[in-house]
């Protein structure tokens, strides 16, 4: 069975929502942010930076979120929240889930960990500072390709909403999406909406 490995209200998340998509038996292996439990060396041979997500799939070790909803949707699924890489859509979708990662999710994270709850002796007030001098134009950028479009490739939900709607929904609590940004405002509440979403922020 698909092992995840995930702290709730982590970036691990997005593989949790992706299992539900596709109904995917899965057991969770939970991991409280910022613990030693993520630095010792049973947990290191998994994730050698020691964070989340990573998954352990029959044997198979995988980490790094991208990689991860790619191996999944292709191995168990007909592959329809992905295009195929080498067309355009495909390439398109590779481009935003690496947008929603980096910037997006990284910029958005710095701002309320550095700001919240990582541990004091961790926090560097640089990062939240120029996070929110990037953060609002990162919003922005989503914002004016929503432009006619329910989801970020067109009408179809897809893995870079996956993506985009974590980073998003710290933009959200940062107070960054909003009136303001219609679009976006709207978009995360689709993907929220979601059931499979909803499940996975259970868990």
């Amino acid at each position: 069975m698909l092992t995840i490995y995930h702290s709730p209200r982590s970036r691990s998340v997005r593989v949790v929502w992706l299992a539900e998509e596709l109904g995917l038996p899965y057991r969770i292996h939970a991991l409280p942010m910022f613990s030693d439990e993520m630095k010792t060396p049973a947990y290191l041979a998994i994730h050698p930076l020691g964070k989340v997500p990573a998954i352990d799939d029959d044997g198979f070790i995988l980490w790094e979120t991208t990689a991860i909803l790619a191996y999944l949707i292709g191995r168990y699924s007909d592959g329809a929240l992905l295009p195929p890489r080498e067309s355009r859509a495909g390439a398109l979708a590779l481009q935003w889930m690496d947008f929603g990662e980096n910037p997006l999710t990284v910029i958005m994270g710095e701002i309320a960990a550095h700001a919240g709850p990582m541990p004091e002796k961790w926090r560097v007030p640089a990062l939240v500072t120029r996070g929110l001098a990037v953060a609002p134009s990162l919003v922005a950028v989503v914002e004016r390709a929503l432009e006619g479009r329910d989801y970020i490739l067109g009408d179809a939900f897809s893995a870079a909403d996956i993506m985009l709607g974590f980073g998003l929904g710290i933009a959200r609590h940062l107070e960054l999406v909003g009136d303001a940004t219609p679009r976006t405002r709207d978009y995360l509440a689709r993907l929220v909406a979601r059931p499979a979403h909803q499940r996975a922020a259970l868990v």
